[in-house]
């Protein structure tokens, strides 16, 4: 397993912003933390970031409070630090890409953006 630093450099091609939810890795035990999430990624708290190694593939499960189903979305670990993992989406169908768009504009309305 690779520990990268936190980089000072951000090269995010959307923002970031404070959110937990709830979400479940498929074949990991218990539920995670999202701690943070862009239209393109989330960051995940993991007590074990150790089990992952970036460019693995994972399946989450996660249900948005605007919506009444949970997504299941295919993600790649882009970043591992010590309190969890960054993944970037991989093949959003339309519909869920919408789902994420709404809620990340409903959101960042309530929330202050990194940095604000």
């Amino acid at each position: 397993m690779t520990i990268e630093a936190e980089s000072p450099k951000d090269d995010r091609r959307s923002p970031r912003i404070d959110f937990r939810l709830e979400v479940t890795i498929k074949g990991r035990h218990g539920l995670e933390t999202v701690k943070n999430f862009s239209l393109y990624g989330v960051f995940v708290h993991t007590d074990n970031p150790a089990q992952f190694e970036v460019g693995d593939e994972v399946q989450l499960t996660m249900k948005f409070p605007t919506e009444k189903k949970p997504l299941e979305l295919k993600a790649r670990v882009i970043h591992i630090s010590e309190k969890g993992i960054g993944v970037e989406f991989l093949d959003l169908p339309p519909k869920d890409a919408m789902t994420i768009e709404y809620s990340f504009n409903v959101f960042k309305h309530t929330v202050p953006l990194p940095g604000e």
